[in-house]
């Protein structure tokens, strides 16, 4: 059965509003059009949980954009006017987490079970910060992505609410020009656009350029 995640999700907004939510961001792209959707109705703390990422010095280039908009959005220079000031919480970078949930997993195309383990890395972490800290909702954005499955997107984040006892605030963002929404926004605030998912693996299946044809 197919699901309207987007629905479920404006239903939540309404029954929920004020609340305290934790949205998981992979990226400051992705998460512009999501906080034109969240900012007006709950008291957003954006998480920065990213183990996935590689290198080192990519994961740093995207927190930094991260905290760019969150600047942005605090400093009334966003499109959408926020209920409350946005905040960030940052989960220290270690790849190996990401490593061993990948393991056996190497060779996986992407957008295949390498990608859903890290899915369930990230929204298991996110809920149980969420629990631990108070946070009436958490959710992700990466339901934004045309090149993601937001339904098991939101099955995995369905199981890791069950795990912990949270809230998961169901979406799909891509829905309503989502994802055209994320470019029009981060052109606007010259945000940086990366150009591979994340991990190394992800990197190493980018198609390699022609060294003949950019010799030319």
């Amino acid at each position: 059965m197919n699901l309207n995640y987007d629905r479920q999700f404006e239903e939540i907004k309404k029954q929920r509003a004020g609340s305290r939510l934790l949205l998981h961001v992979c990226c400051a792209p992705c998460a512009t059009s999501c906080l034109t959707r969240v900012l007006d109705a709950f008291d957003v703390t954006l998480y920065f949980h990213n183990d996935n990422v590689f290198p080192l010095t990519e994961w740093e280039k995207r927190l930094n954009e991260v905290r760019r908009l969150t600047e942005i959005v605090n400093g009334g220079n966003f499109e959408t006017r926020a209920l409350s000031p946005l905040k960030l919480e940052v989960k220290p970078f270690d790849y190996d987490v990401f490593l061993q949930y990948a393991k056996g997993l190497e060779r996986q195309r992407e957008g295949g079970l390498r990608c859903a383990a890290c899915f369930e890395m990230r929204l298991d972490a996110t809920a149980k910060h969420a629990k631990e800290h108070g946070f009436d909702l958490f959710g992700t954005t990466l339901t934004v992505s045309p090149y993601k499955n937001s339904a098991l997107l939101n099955q995995v984040g369905e199981r890791a609410a069950a795990k912990y006892g949270a809230d998961f605030l169901y979406s799909d963002f891509k829905k309503r020009g989502g994802y055209n929404e994320s470019i029009r926004l981060s052109q606007k605030y010259a945000l940086y656009r990366q150009h591979y998912c994340g991990c190394s693996f992800s990197l190493a299946q980018l198609p390699q350029p022609d060294v003949d044809a950019t010799a030319r």
